[in-house]
């Protein structure tokens, strides 16, 4: 083989796989499957079951939000532990508030 053909083979092989992994890349995210978007929200609500560990006697703190936010129903303001990403979403509905302003307020009590 000539120097000069092995450089054009080498380009060749060079761009298809430039090509392959484009292609590829395009494929995966328009395949990007359901399993993976649900993983990823049950790691968020993970996460903030972790973060939002209240401290204190519940019943004080659901008081004082009730003083708070007198819209606020006792069934709105329901708490289990290892469940706390459900409280904040029926917070988030109830006060018009942001995840992320609602977690502060419940960090804040």
């Amino acid at each position: 083989m000539k120097p000069e053909t092995r450089k054009k083979a080498t380009g060749k092989v060079l761009l298809t796989s430039l090509a392959g992994a484009g292609v590829g890349a395009v494929v995966g995210i328009l395949l990007y499957s359901k399993r993976s978007t649900e993983r990823r929200r049950q790691f968020r609500d993970f996460r903030t079951d972790q973060r939002l560990r209240l401290l204190g006697d519940w019943n004080k703190l659901k008081a004082k939000l009730q003083h708070a936010y007198t819209q606020l129903t006792d069934e709105d303001l329901t708490y289990i532990e290892g469940r706390g990403h459900e409280l904040v979403e029926r917070l988030k509905a109830k006060l018009g508030k942001s995840k992320r302003k609602v977690f502060k307020l419940l960090i804040s009590l």
